[in-house]
């Protein structure tokens, strides 16, 4: 056997390896993430920020050896996993834990993220335009990526005060999946409607936040302009 051909195979063996390893970390990494993120909350959303570009980083520098084919049985050297698990955790943290007035600005620079990076792909690897199932997932990615690091940027990273308006928590609700055996995704407060923009009662809570907070309990509902100019709000204790 050839050496080159020998050295490419053994290759291919190791990324197989650390792909399905790779795999099953993002996939632990996504299920916590989602259901269980009451602790090591704000490290499990770096680390569905981060493996996906990891994941890319990968593909970049075998050169090509990788691709993005969904369904893994065609193609053991598949990075979507690593791509969209996290990526969709992300997302869906997004969704479940944060408050915005609208959405409208949020989408706008979330379909601006998409179109950047399905285009940076198509740069690279030009090839994918005609493969519709790697096109789908990048595109999917994108989706859930872009949306969860908007939002989440557009919150964590407001330069601006705000302001905190008092008011008492009325009651609490846990949406549960799979019956009373299952895992709370869902997290909600009521509080006074008058506070809280578009008179809307129940706002998400965060699941790290969530246990802290009774009924009774004294809180400020804060809102703010938004890094990127999406206005948000959410509860939180009151300053002394």
């Amino acid at each position: 056997m050839n050496a080159h051909v020998l050295v490419a195979r053994l290759s291919k063996a190791r990324l197989k390896r650390a792909i399905a390893m790779g795999n099953a970390i993002a996939f632990g990494i996504g299920l916590w993430t989602l259901l269980f993120a009451t602790s090591f909350y704000w490290l499990s959303l770096a680390l569905c920020f981060v493996i996906p570009l990891a994941a890319i980083a990968l593909d970049t520098v075998t050169r090509g050896t990788l691709d993005f084919e969904a369904r893994r049985r065609r193609s053991p050297l598949s990075l979507a996993t690593l791509l969209m698990v996290p990526a969709i955790a992300l997302g869906c943290r997004a969704i479940n834990d944060l408050n915005f007035t609208s959405y409208t600005i949020l989408l706008a620079w979330t379909v601006l993220a998409i179109a950047a990076i399905v285009t940076l792909f198509l740069r690279f690897d030009p090839s994918l335009k005609s493969d519709f199932n790697q096109l789908t997932t990048i595109t999917v990615f994108a989706l859930a990526w872009s949306y969860g690091v908007i939002a989440f940027a557009d919150v964590v990273l407001d330069p601006y005060s705000g302001r905190d308006v008092s008011t008492v928590i009325r009651d609490k609700y846990v949406h549960v999946s799979g019956n009373t055996k299952g895992s709370s995704i869902w997290r909600k407060v009521a509080v006074d409607p008058a506070v809280v923009p578009g008179l809307n009662p129940w706002i998400e809570v965060r699941p790290d936040l969530f246990a802290a907070l009774a009924r009774g309990n004294t809180v400020c509902v804060h809102q703010g302009p938004g890094l990127l100019g999406a206005a948000w709000y959410d509860v939180r204790r009151c300053k002394s």
